[in-house]
């Protein structure tokens, strides 16, 4: 999954005593979103007032979607604006341990597993299988004790 991929969930919203999915509240997340290069799916859940951000299976940003402004511009929506701080902030951090974990399995794969790699010395074989039990598949499948 990408770090520039959002999925906002968003549950119904109650107004005038009905209960509706209202993706017009998450116009100003989403096309804010949208401008500075991310892959926005609105996905509606069956949890009241709910609405939740997630990036690569992680929750960023939670609040209840009566707190958006309906069908209102981002630099308008005080919420809307934490939200899309909490995306870029989330999209800087994933991005970061990406480079770091990948730094490491490059030192790791390079230095320690190369011609230049300290040896290991060991008293004995390690090759030599060290276990008490055998499984016999040649005939029954038993596992047989061995001494």
């Amino acid at each position: 999954m990408s770090i520039q991929y959002v999925r906002i969930y968003y549950g119904p919203c109650e107004s005038f005593y009905t209960f509706s999915h209202k993706p017009q509240k998450l116009r100003g997340i989403r096309e804010h979103l949208q401008k500075l290069g991310f892959r926005v799916d609105l996905v509606p859940v069956d949890f009241v007032n709910f609405c939740m951000l997630e990036m690569c299976g992680h929750e960023v940003f939670r609040c209840n979607i009566k707190n958006l402004s309906f069908n209102t511009a981002s630099e308008r929506d005080v919420v809307c604006r934490r939200a899309i701080n909490a995306v870029v902030d989330s999209s800087a951090k994933f991005l970061r341990t990406r480079n770091y974990l990948w730094s490491w399995a490059l030192i790791d794969d390079q230095i320690f597993r190369s011609e230049y790699a300290p040896k290991d010395y060991w008293p004995f074989d390690v090759e030599k299988n060290f276990d008490t039990s055998l499984e016999c598949t040649e005939c029954c499948g038993i596992i047989k004790k061995n001494t």
